[in-house]
């Protein structure tokens, strides 16, 4: 691995250590913290989790849904520079997507801090619109392998997860993967999730499993 390289892995370590602190508190309950504060993130364990996973994959191009503040943005940044193979990020992007500005400008500052404005495009809209835009233009093309996604990541709102599922399925290559945050965590989101990983596991072009990390994952592989 370079020198730039090892030093943007750094950088985005030390700005994961100060967020994950604010994350510990924010669950602890010992502090209130207003909702357009909250950073509702993923686990540091679940980061690792992504990490590993996507540099196995060696994956390319990235599909957030779901932004916060970028915590768990930067887990999968993060997998570009952890090893030899990965520290080649010139043609890697993340497109992650967001409607809250507040919480997409602490993001961009995070991304900044962090070394990777480069490599990450911020969306800032109403997830379904934009997910039916970049649908239509993954698609546009569909023997050009190049333009679908490795790896799509969901994290907002679960009354319209089948919907986002649906179109992010798409939008994925043969062999990549869909995975869902919260599926068992908090409580209050099981029978949504019990739906929505009934929706998903009913298609046959799909192998789901739920993996209990942090929240707890629903890991989806697209076989056709």
């Amino acid at each position: 691995m370079s020198d730039v390289d090892l030093n943007t892995g750094f950088r985005i370590i030390k700005v994961l250590t100060e967020l994950e602190k604010q994350s510990v508190l924010e669950r602890s309950g010992l502090t209130e913290i207003s909702h357009k504060d909250s950073m509702l993130a993923i686990t540091s364990d679940t980061g690792k989790f992504f990490s590993i996973l996507l540099s196995a994959m060696n994956a390319n191009n990235i599909l957030e849904v779901g932004t916060s503040v970028g915590y768990s943005t930067l887990w999968l940044a993060y997998s570009f520079y952890q090893n030899n193979e990965n520290s080649r990020v010139s043609k890697r992007n993340i497109t992650t997507i967001d409607n809250d500005p507040l919480k997409i400008k602490k993001a961009t500052t995070n991304f900044k801090n962090a070394g990777v404005s480069d490599i990450i495009e911020t969306i800032e809209g109403n997830a379904i619109e934009v997910l039916k835009q970049l649908s239509i233009s993954v698609n546009d093309n569909e023997d050009d392998q190049s333009e679908y996604f490795d790896f799509i990541f969901l994290d907002a709102d679960k009354e319209n997860l089948a919907e986002y599922f649906d179109l992010a399925i798409s939008m994925v290559k043969k062999g990549g993967l869909i995975i869902t945050d919260n599926v068992l965590y908090p409580e209050e989101y099981r029978s949504s999730m019990s739906k929505y990983i009934e929706h998903i596991r009913k298609k046959d072009f799909v192998q789901s499993v739920t993996v209990p990390i942090g929240h707890g994952e629903e890991v989806s592989l697209k076989i056709r």
